[in-house]
């Protein structure tokens, strides 16, 4: 069968995450019940990743098989037409029978927006956190330099997801300030464990505000028995990108 990657974007502020659960607004279900109500035929989507509950994304993948090959162009616009108020897809490709879009990713990027000033920001209250207190950028961005590479990150995660090892590669790690005081924590591993990036963005808020030592930081990465900061709130989290190799396309 024919199977075709959707890349997704979605506003996650009133779903309880990507994946689907029973009696809830998810942004699987959502992609479920607009295909099969365009289509007629049951389908099971598969994503590359579960956001949290409140946790966005511009570049969610999703793949999911149909019974012939269609245009894709007319068939995204017709999904879109059908999906709910905040979710949409903005791409799709076929790609190869089989293709597992969770295992096959290259990497994937997080990001994490804070707002570092005085006053909120009613227009960016659903999609950044809001830090009053001055924080330290050239210590937080020193900070962000001490995740790259391959460490244990056992003491950046939260027990109750998946049983997994806790060794991850990051590639890119940096701050960065997109807009005057608005802060953005660039994360990019080829895989992250259970709220892995909202620990690791406590973290390096800690960093910021004092309350936190680099060095100490630094000491964490050999491994922990429980998290060495809070998660930051949902709202703030973005999954920006998932990659592929270009092998897996079949048309693009």
């Amino acid at each position: 069968m024919p199977r075709y990657l959707l890349t997704v974007e979605y506003v996650g502020t009133d779903y309880h995450g990507f994946q689907r659960q029973a009696g809830l607004a998810t942004v699987q279900g959502a992609l479920e019940q607009a295909i099969t109500a365009f289509t007629g035929m049951e389908v099971h989507v598969q994503g590359a990743g579960r956001t949290d509950a409140g946790v966005h994304a511009v570049g969610q993948a999703a793949a999911f098989d149909l019974p012939v090959e269609v245009d894709a162009g007319q068939y995204r616009a017709s999904l879109n037409a059908l999906l709910p108020k905040g979710v949409a897809a903005t791409a799709m490709d076929l790609v190869r029978e089989g293709f597992d879009p969770r295992r096959e990713a290259a990497w994937r990027e997080y990001r994490y927006f804070i707002l570092n000033r005085r006053a909120p920001s009613p227009v960016l209250e659903a999609y950044a956190h809001h830090v009053p207190k001055r924080l330290d950028r050239s210590l937080m961005g020193e900070a962000c330099a001490l995740f790259t590479g391959d460490h244990d990150f056992s003491a950046f995660r939260v027990k109750g997801g998946p049983d997994e090892a806790n060794v991850r590669r990051v590639l890119e790690c940096e701050l960065t300030e997109p807009y005057p005081d608005l802060l953005c924590f660039r994360v990019r591993a080829t895989a992250f464990l259970y709220r892995m990036v909202r620990i690791m963005a406590g973290a390096i808020k800690a960093v910021g505000c004092g309350r936190m030592e680099p060095g100490e930081l630094e000491r964490h990465l050999l491994g922990g028995e429980k998290p060495c900061a809070d998660p930051l709130p949902a709202r703030g989290l973005f999954l920006w990108q998932v990659s592929y190799p270009g092998e897996i396309y079949l048309r693009k």
